[in-house]
């Protein structure tokens, strides 16, 4: 595996750190199990096909730019409502 992606892989890791620290298990599992299915994904797609979900998506995002630019937004959106949750929905 080239260094790049193992340090992309370590990055991706990181936030599962202080989800520990503080003792936030559920939160820390649905992350793990979020890593796990995404690393399972990987692996399948790989032994399908030969590439990696990433390089699908190089592949369409150089025939489809918008389309590519579509998802990546729709991505940051689903990310951010994520993220918007967890800091104004506390309970009352």
């Amino acid at each position: 595996m080239p260094l790049a992606e193992i340090f992309f892989c370590i990055v991706m890791l990181l936030p599962l750190i202080p989800m520990a620290m503080y003792r936030q298990w559920r939160l820390f599992f649905v992350f793990f199990a979020f890593y796990l299915c995404f690393g399972l994904m990987e692996w399948v797609s790989v032994a399908q096909t030969g590439h990696s979900i990433s390089q699908h998506f190089w592949i369409f995002d150089s025939a489809h730019p918008v389309g590519g630019w579509i998802i990546v937004g729709c991505m940051a959106v689903m990310w951010v409502a994520l993220i918007w949750h967890f800091k104004t929905h506390k309970k009352q």
